[in-house]
C-alpha cells in the first residue's frame, strides 16, 4: 500500500531502526508492521497478527509481570522481540496526516542485562535460563493521547512506569519510534545507536503548568 506524509515518515523510521538492530545482532523475532487506512490520509499502524484480546492483558493491575509477559509471548504480541526476549510495541493513529495517538511499550522480564554470548551458550546447552532467572520486571511506556488530556492529570504525552494507572509522567512532546529503541538500548543495555535522530514533530505538548511539574524534556 503506497503512504505518503507522516505515515511514511513513521513507516521508513521504524525500518531504519529495525536495520540497525538486526545488524547489531540484538533481533530475535520481528513482526513486520500492520497498516490499515481508514480514510484518505488516516491510517492506523501496529504489529501484524495483533490481538486485541491478549494485549488488553498489558493493562491488567491485578497479574504479575511474569504473567503478562508469558501471555505476549505466547501470542507472539510484539513488534520486536530483542535478544533477551524484551518485548517493544509501537502502534500509532494517523488523521489528516496528524498522529493523533501512539503507545510504545517496552517490557523485560527481570531486571539483568544478559550478554548475548552468554544467551546463546546457555541455550546452546539446552538450558531455560529465561524462566529460571529471577529478577525486577521492567515495564516502560509512552503514550500520546491529546483527546484524554487533563492539565497536570493526564498530560498528552506521558510516560508510565510499572504499568501503574496514575503514573503519568508528562513529556515534552511525540516520541518516534527510533528514539524510543536509542532511549531504551542506552539506558538498559548501554548500547548506543548509529541512526540519526529523527523527530516527527517538534510541537511542545506540555501546558505551562505542566511544565512546572518534574517532566521529560529535551532541546
Amino acid at each position: 500500500m503506497a503512504v505518503s506524509g507522516i505515515t511514511k515518515n513513521i513507516l521508513d523510521d521504524i525500518r531504519k531502526t529495525i536495520s540497525e538492530l538486526y545488524e547489531k545482532n540484538l533481533v530475535r523475532d520481528y513482526k513486520e508492521i500492520s497498516s490499515n487506512q481508514t480514510g484518505k490520509c488516516d491510517y492506523e499502524l501496529t504489529f501484524s497478527g495483533k490481538d486485541n484480546t491478549i494485549c488488553s492483558i498489558v493493562y491488567d493491575k491485578h497479574i504479575s509481570g511474569e504473567a503478562i509477559m508469558d501471555h505476549l509471548l505466547r501470542g507472539c504480541q510484539y513488534n520486536v522481540l530483542l535478544y533477551d526476549k524484551s518485548i517493544i510495541q509501537a502502534e500509532f493513529k494517523i488523521k489528516e496526516n496528524k498522529i493523533i495517538k501512539e503507545r510504545l511499550v517496552f517490557m523485560k522480564r527481570h531486571n539483568k542485562i544478559w550478554d548475548i554470548e552468554e544467551i546463546n551458550e546457555s541455550e546452546s546447552q539446552e538450558q531455560d535460563w529465561f524462566s529460571e532467572e529471577k529478577g525486577i520486571p521492567i515495564i516502560f511506556r509512552i503514550d500520546y493521547a491529546p483527546d484524554d488530556h487533563k492539565e497536570c492529570d493526564h498530560a498528552a504525552t506521558h510516560a508510565t512506569l510499572s504499568n501503574h494507572e496514575c503514573c503519568r509522567i508528562p513529556i515534552k512532546g511525540i516520541v518516534t519510534f527510533s528514539e524510543f529503541v536509542r532511549f531504551l538500548l542506552f539506558h538498559f543495555y548501554g548500547i548506543k545507536m548509529n541512526l540519526k535522530e529523527n523527530r516527527s514533530s517538534m510541537n511542545d505538548t506540555l501546558t505551562d503548568l505542566e511544565k512546572k511539574l518534574v517532566h521529560i524534556s529535551w532541546n
